[in-house]
């Protein structure tokens, strides 16, 4: 009898941003060796929904339309957006699509991230002390894949896409174990001559990218709803 794995919500965001020499670049995370799901692959920021991700306070927090997201993605569509953006958050270090208007240093916030990766703390505790405000407008909903059945597991995954915010990316060594800003042709060319793994959804979003010369040509083309793949 085979078995029967249940799909979970999840979320993913490709980070995008202007290279000194090459043009757009992506941000790309090799997942850690452990790992029963995509084991060494890059992969984007992302992971599963969490229940809190829909807090209310978290909807209080967004400037602008809050519904508007749920409107573009569907059911779920708001936690969906703020599951991207704290796993954002917890696999690189970076703040997307939000600000902060409290007085927290690197330190603190190094120490926040890292409470939060050993659930030793909420993302709305977190977000509550860096007093953050959401611009859900920023993200760009763009694909939706559903891993094939079978085991080890499968996750129905919106794919948001975002300008990368200032600061550098870096890894917790948990879930992640290098960080790359990739152009995106040459990460599709790593992958065909075997130097890196790529799972489907990330190479067909790298092959979609790498028709654009800058981020904000990419972000706009990726902000057209009809550009959203359902797989």
């Amino acid at each position: 009898m085979s078995q029967v794995v249940t799909v979970r919500d999840a979320a993913t965001a490709a980070l995008l941003r202007d290279g000194v020499a090459s043009g757009l670049e992506v941000l790309l995370l090799r997942r850690h060796a452990s790992h029963v799901f995509g084991a060494n692959a890059y992969v984007f920021p992302g992971g599963a929904l969490d229940a809190a991700d829909e807090d209310a306070d978290l909807r209080a927090r967004c400037v602008g339309d809050a519904d508007a997201i749920d409107e573009a993605v569907g059911d779920n569509g708001f936690a969906l957006a703020m599951a991207a953006i704290r796993e954002c958050f917890e696999e690189a270090g970076l703040l997307v699509a939000c600000a902060s208007h409290a007085q927290v240093t690197a330190d603190r916030r190094d120490a926040l991230r890292a409470a939060l990766n050993a659930q030793a703390t909420t993302w709305v505790d977190v977000v509550s002390e860096m007093d953050l405000r959401f611009d859900l407008a920023a993200l760009a909903f763009f694909a939706h894949w559903t891993t094939p059945a079978g085991p080890p597991k499968r996750y129905s995954t919106r794919f948001f896409a975002a300008a990368a915010p200032e600061g550098e990316a870096y890894c917790d060594g948990l879930e992640t174990t290098h960080v790359w800003w990739a152009p995106p042709a040459q990460a599709v060319a790593a992958h065909d001559r075997g130097d890196i793994e790529l799972m489907t959804p990330t190479r067909a979003t790298l092959e979609s990218l790498a028709r654009y010369p800058d981020a904000d040509t990419a972000l706009a083309a990726l902000m057209d709803a009809t550009t959203v793949r359902v797989p």
